[in-house]
C-alpha cells in the first residue's frame, strides 16, 4: 500500500471528492459514508477525473457530525469538511451574536466557543498534580458549542477539546480574559469585578490642537538599572512616583508627566508568544506577536503565572497614568498572529481566519506569515470584542493600528464608533499603507482615507520631508511646506493626502524607523553638535506641524539605537529610555516641553478644514530661509504668528518693518519675557517663532 494514497474532502455543500493515486484500478471499488460512527450512506453517483472521485449527494452535508468515506479495500478515510467555510451561505449560516467565552457566577459557570465544523468539543479543566477533568458541551445553533457546570470555578484553568476532520486538538479559549504563563491554559475570570475594577479616565475634555503622541514600550520606559525604579520593566515600574535618575532627574512615570505629553502609546499588551514569560529578562521583544486578544502580557506582570496578576497590574498602570493626566493609547496588532497553526480560532475552525492567495497558500501580505481576514464576520467580530474589552475593562483612550491597511474599514469604523460613544476624545489611528487588495469592504490604507474621515494615518510624507529639509536639503523645501500644513491641502506637485487635518500623524521618528539621531549620523553629518541641533530643529517642527505630533520615547532626548532601524529583539541596551542621556541631555527635553505648551496656546492648531488653512496661511521665502505665517485668531492677542525655518548651515536674518515679538527661539519658548526685535536672527538649523505684539504694548527695539 506504500504506492496507495487517499483523501477525502467536501468541495462543494453536496459534493464529496476522493483523492485516489494508486497504480490499481479503483472503478469497481464501492464507497459509503459513515456517519458519527453509526448509520452509513451508499455514494453511488461519481465522476471520474485523473485521479479524482467526485460524488454527489442528495441534498448539502449538515455540518458538525463525524463523516468517514469508507470503502472495502481501504477502510476509513476521514472526511476533511474545512473546506465549507468557503461556501457561499457559510457566513450567513454560521455567524454568531451571542455570548462568547466563560461566563462566571459563584454558582455556577458557562462555556461558549464557536467551532461549527467540530464534531465534538470538551472542556478539560485542570486539576491538582496533573489531573484533568473532561466535560462535553453540547452542540447549539450556528455551531456554538455550550456546556454550563455547577459550583465555584473561579480561576479555574482549563482549555477545550475539539474534533475537526476527524484530528483531535487541544487549544485554548479565544475569548478568555486572563490565562497561565506561556499559553499554559486559559482560566475562569470574575469579568463583572474586572469591569467593576477598570481605571476609566476623569480627564478634561481635550481639543484636538492640545494632542501630543508619545510612543513608548513598557519596559523601555522603566528598565534602565541607573534609575531607583523598583518594578523595572514591568507594568507596575510605569506607576512608580518621585523615581529618579543617578543625577537626580525625574524618572519613569514622573518624567513622562514633565514632558507634558497628552498620550502614551504603549507598544502591545496584549499577551504575545514571543517572550518566555516566566523567564522575561532573558529574551526582548516589543509584542507585535499576538497570541490571545484579550488577556494582557504576563511578561510584564510580576507574577507572570498569576491570572489576576497581569490584569490587575495592567490597570494599575493605565490607572497611575490617567491619575498622571496621561491619556493611554494601546498599540494593537489584529493583522497577523505569531503562530497560526497555534491561534485558538483557527484551531477550533480550521480555514477561516487567515487570507488565502490564489493557489490557496496563507497570504503574508504582512511580512509574518500570515493576515488575519478581518472580512470574515467572526474574525471581524474577535477583534471588535476584543477592542471594546480593552476599553471598558483597561480603560484605554484610543487605538493604534498596527499595520491599519490590512484591516478593513468597516471594523476600523465600528471601533471607533464604539470607543467615541464611551469616550469624546477617543482616537484611532494607524499605519495605512496599501498593503493587500480590498475584499468584500474596502481596506483601512490612505488610497481610502476619505472613508475614515476621523481616523489618522502616520504620515510618511511627513517623515521623508521633514526629517531632509531639517537636514539641509532646499529641494525637499515644497515637500515640508506640504507637510507642515497637513497633507491636506494640494501643494506643488502634491495632492492632498486627507480631507482633514486631524488625519495627519505627524512624526519623523517611531519605534522601527532609524532614530532621527542616526538618520542624521548615516547621512553623513559627523559633527556630534551639528546633530543635536537638527534633533532639536526636528523636535520642533514636528510639534509645531498642523495635524497630531508624534515623538518616539528618546526622541526629545536624541538618543541613538546604535544605528539599527528595527530593534524589535535586540534587547535593552539598545531600545530602553536611557537615564545617561536623559542626564546628559536633558536641555534638548526641555526645549521640547517648551515647545509643546507653546503649541498648546496657539489655538490656530486646532484647525481641522483645510481652506481654512489655504486660507489662513501664507508662505513666503527669505533667501534660503522659508516663513510661515498664520493669520488670524490665535489665543495670543495678536493678528500673525510667523514660524521662521532655517534648514541651512549658517545664521539667517529676517528684516520686519515693525517690533516683533519673539516667542520662541533656539533656547525654547521665551516664556512671558515680551522680548521684541525687527532684524531678527535666526541660527543655523533653528526654527524662531514671531508674533504681531498687541497694541497696547509700548514700542521697543533689540532685547
Amino acid at each position: 500500500m506504500k504506492d496507495t494514497f487517499v483523501s477525502a474532502r467536501l468541495v462543494a455543500p453536496n459534493q464529496i471528492r476522493v483523492l485516489l493515486v494508486s497504480p490499481a484500478s479503483w472503478e469497481k471499488e464501492r464507497f459509503w459514508l459513515e456517519v458519527d460512527h453509526q448509520s452509513e450512506i451508499a455514494l453511488h453517483s461519481r465522476k471520474i477525473e485523473g485521479d479524482y472521485l467526485d460524488f454527489t449527494l442528495p441534498s448539502p452535508l449538515a455540518l458538525g457530525h463525524s463523516y468517514f468515506v469508507y470503502t472495502p479495500s481501504l477502510g476509513n478515510i476521514p472526511l476533511d469538511v474545512s473546506e465549507a467555510t468557503t461556501f457561499p451561505d457559510f457566513d450567513e449560516n454560521y455567524t454568531y451574536h451571542g455570548r462568547l467565552g466563560p461566563e462566571y457566577s459563584p454558582e455556577e459557570t458557562t462555556w461558549r466557543v464557536w467551532a461549527p465544523l467540530a464534531s465534538s468539543v470538551s472542556l478539560v479543566v485542570h486539576q491538582k498534580r496533573g489531573r484533568e477533568v473532561l466535560y462535553p458541551l453540547r452542540r447549539f445553533a450556528r455551531g456554538t458549542w455550550i456546556l454550563t457546570l455547577k459550583g465555584n470555578f473561579l480561576h479555574a484553568a482549563y482549555h477545550f477539546r475539539v474534533a475537526n476532520n476527524e484530528v483531535v486538538t487541544d487549544t485554548l479559549d479565544p475569548y478568555a480574559k486572563s490565562s497561565l504563563a506561556n499559553l499554559g491554559a486559559s482560566v475562569v475570570m470574575d469579568e463583572r469585578k474586572i469591569l467593576a475594577e477598570a481605571p476609566h479616565a476623569s480627564l478634561p475634555s481635550l481639543s484636538f490642537g492640545q494632542t501630543v503622541l508619545y510612543e513608548g514600550n513598557v519596559r523601555d520606559l522603566t528598565v534602565d538599572s541607573s534609575s531607583d525604579i523598583v518594578c523595572k520593566g514591568l507594568y507596575l515600574g510605569l506607576t512608580e512616583s518621585g523615581r529618579k535618575t543617578f543625577k537626580g532627574n525625574a524618572f519613569g512615570l514622573d518624567y513622562l508627566r514633565s514632558l507634558g505629553v497628552t498620550h502614551l502609546q504603549l507598544q502591545p499588551l496584549q499577551d504575545f508568544g514571543s517572550v518566555d514569560e516566566m523567564k522575561p529578562f532573558s529574551q526582548y521583544n516589543w509584542g507585535y506577536d499576538p497570541m490571545q486578544y484579550f488577556v494582557p502580557e504576563g511578561s510584564y506582570a510580576t507574577k507572570p503565572n498569576d491570572p489576576e496578576s497581569r490584569v490587575q497590574e495592567a490597570q494599575a498602570m493605565i490607572r497611575a497614568l490617567h491619575e498622571a493626566g496621561i491619556r493611554v493609547v494601546l498599540d494593537v496588532v489584529y493583522n497577523h498572529v505569531y503562530r497560526p497553526a497555534r491561534f485558538a480560532m483557527a484551531q477550533l475552525v480550521p480555514n477561516y481566519c487567515f487570507r488565502h492567495t490564489h493557489d490557496g497558500k496563507l497570504s503574508s501580505y504582512s511580512g509574518c506569515g500570515d493576515d488575519l481576514d478581518s472580512n470574515r464576520p467572526m474574525v471581524r467580530r474577535l477583534i471588535e470584542d476584543s477592542a471594546k474589552w480593552w476599553i471598558d475593562a483597561y480603560g484605554v483612550d484610543g487605538f493604534r493600528f498596527d499595520l491599519m491597511g490590512l484591516i478593513d474599514t468597516k471594523t476600523i469604523e465600528d471601533i471607533r464608533h464604539y470607543g467615541k460613544a464611551k469616550n469624546s476624545d477617543f482616537l484611532c489611528y494607524g499605519e495605512g499603507w496599501e498593503m493587500a487588495p480590498d475584499g468584500q469592504e474596502k481596506m483601512a490604507n490612505m488610497a481610502h482615507a476619505s472613508l475614515l474621515p476621523h481616523v489618522g494615518f502616520f504620515n510618511d510624507r511627513f517623515r521623508d520631508a521633514v526629517r531632509a529639509y531639517c537636514a539641509g536639503d532646499l529641494g525637499e523645501r515644497d515637500h515640508f511646506i506640504y507637510a507642515m500644513l497637513g497633507s491636506a491641502n494640494d501643494w506643488a506637485d502634491q495632492k492632498a493626502l486627507f480631507s482633514s487635518v486631524a488625519q495627519s500623524i505627524n512624526y519623523i521618528e517611531c519605534h522601527d524607523n532609524a532614530t532621527y539621531y542616526d538618520w542624521l549620523r548615516k547621512r553623513g553629518i559627523t559633527s556630534e553638535a551639528e546633530r543635536l541641533s537638527i534633533v532639536k530643529f526636528g523636535l520642533a517642527s514636528v510639534l509645531f506641524s498642523f495635524g497630531i505630533p508624534f515623538l518616539h520615547a528618546g526622541q526629545e532626548l536624541g538618543q541613538t539605537k546604535f544605528g539599527n532601524e528595527n530593534s524589535y529583539n535586540l534587547g535593552d541596551l539598545v531600545n530602553k529610555l536611557s537615564t545617561k542621556m536623559l542626564d546628559t541631555r536633558l536641555e534638548i527635553a526641555q526645549y521640547g516641553v517648551s515647545a509643546l505648551r507653546l503649541r498648546q496656546k496657539l489655538s490656530f492648531f486646532a484647525w481641522q478644514d483645510p481652506k481654512t488653512l489655504a486660507d489662513r496661511v501664507d508662505i513666503l521665502s527669505f533667501g534660503d530661509g522659508l516663513l510661515i505665517r498664520v493669520k488670524g485668531d490665535n489665543g495670543l492677542d495678536s493678528d500673525a504668528v510667523d514660524f521662521l525655518f532655517n534648514p541651512t548651515a549658517s545664521a539667517l536674518t529676517y528684516a520686519y518693518p515693525d517690533d516683533r515679538w519673539i516667542l520662541f527661539d533656539g533656547g525654547g519658548a521665551c516664556d512671558g519675557a515680551r522680548l521684541l526685535g525687527r532684524n531678527v536672527i535666526i541660527p543655523k538649523h533653528s526654527l524662531l517663532i514671531t508674533a504681531v505684539p498687541p497694541s497696547h504694548w509700548p514700542s521697543s527695539h533689540g532685547r
